[in-house]
């Protein structure tokens, strides 16, 4: 069957009085001339095409500015409370390790080596003899000084026996006598110092690396002839995101992991932080002290720092119930009865839950289905009327930034 609408098709409006029982469509029809005694048939079928277009009208006639029917009533949504729990999050940063102590030996003085008492990855103790250097002439020197001390000396403790029974030497021989001592005394002390450069001694207790250098060779200040390092304890630095600066502190147990590998993780601390952020990267360094009482690490490998840190308490909601706007994230809540839209502001994403910050009591209703149908002002039909004052705040999921950084909403 054709349908055919007529050039001027009868209006539609509907329109409800508080007294009627039904909501009746009333007609305004305005007959075609052209095509004069259509009849009600005509009218039927543009009622209908009307209808199915959508066109409506309010009372006062404004057909084609309402864009559709008018909302009335209430809106149907489901909401949930709102809950609170902390913010747990795992930061993962890759650090080099260092040993506990670690130095680079120079030689105090230039010279011809006549002994090497060490060989690479020796053990030795603070104050180990590790390279001679010869020291034939400071040792006469110290010999020398010796016995200008001993001269200077006798010739004091003359002066002071012959004072003693006669009593006539100036008292300013005496001083001169004692000044020669003191001298001869600080002599010796330079002679002994310069006999000490010709040895090198380890400055602690640790293990020795290799060095090139053979009996026989000469050698200046300038030149490296080992390294030394006390492996008892490994020093890893990590950055660590500005957010936590007030969470990682000296004493906070780390986990630590050979770098690549799936061993068994270890124990360690933070023993330092940095008292600067780094303006760059927006993070601080902060030091983690491991044991290495097996001495199966070394100095220069790299390890996974991991270190467990809490944010604090933030409210909680479903990601469903988060909406954006020109202003940012917003939820719609219910405050009596009725739909309020609140801004907040997003902290972290996770699963199926978002952590938000905004003046919100805890246990406020939020809408997390219907909100596309939801305005201000909007009367609320709750599906699920649990009431929210005996909601418990839970503990978040543990999230894991990756290389340190956390991801802010």
């Amino acid at each position: 069957m054709l349908i055919a609408i007529p050039s001027h098709p009868a209006h539609v409006c509907w329109t409800s009085q508080e007294h009627d029982t039904d909501m009746l469509p009333r007609f305004r029809h305005q007959p075609n001339p052209q095509r004069p005694g259509s009849g009600g048939r005509r009218l039927l079928l543009a009622v209908l095409a009307s209808t199915l277009l959508g066109a409506g009208c309010g009372d006062d006639g404004e057909s084609g500015r309402g864009g559709g029917f008018r909302p009335s009533g209430t809106t149907t949504v489901v909401t949930e409370a709102i809950t609170e729990q902390p913010l747990v999050e795992t930061i993962q940063a890759v650090g080099t390790a260092r040993a506990l102590h670690s130095v680079v030996l120079y030689p105090e003085a230039a010279g011809n080596v006549t002994a090497v008492h060490f060989q690479a990855n020796m053990r030795v103790a603070a104050g180990d003899t590790l390279l001679e250097l010869d020291n034939r002439d400071e040792r006469l020197a110290v010999a020398l000084a010796e016995v200008q001390l001993a001269d200077a000396e006798r010739l004091v403790r003359r002066y002071q026996q012959v004072n003693e029974v006669d009593a006539n030497l100036p008292q300013s021989q005496i001083d001169a006598a004692i000044a020669a001592a003191d001298t001869a005394r600080i002599s010796l002390d330079q002679a002994q110092v310069a006999l000490d450069r010709r040895f090198m001694r380890a400055p602690f207790a640790g293990v020795v690396g290799i060095t090139e250098i053979d009996a026989g060779d000469r050698i200046d200040s300038s030149m490296q002839v080992t390294t030394l390092d006390d492996r008892s304890k490994l020093l890893v630095n990590f950055a660590v995101p500005e957010v936590y600066v007030s969470k990682i502190q000296t004493g906070t147990p780390v986990d630590v992991r050979l770098w690549g590998e799936a061993g068994q993780s270890l124990q360690g601390e933070v023993i330092a932080v940095d008292s600067r952020i780094d303006p760059t990267s927006r993070a601080f360094t902060a030091r983690a002290a491991i044991e290495n009482l097996n001495d199966q690490y070394r100095p220069g490998m790299a390890f996974e720092i991991s270190v467990r840190a809490e944010r604090g308490n933030f409210l909680t909601v479903p990601d469903v119930a988060v909406q954006w706007g020109a202003d940012g994230a917003y939820i719609w809540i219910e405050q009596d009865g009725k739909a309020v839209r609140h801004e907040v502001q997003l902290v972290k994403r996770l699963a199926g839950e978002i952590l938000i910050e905004g003046d919100i009591p805890l246990g406020t209703r939020v809408v997390t289905e219907g909100v596309q149908a939801v305005r201000a002002g909007a009367q609320l039909r709750d599906l699920n009327p649990t009431m929210g004052g005996g909601e418990a705040s839970r503990t978040a999921g543990e999230t894991k930034p990756v290389s340190g950084q956390s991801d802010n909403g």
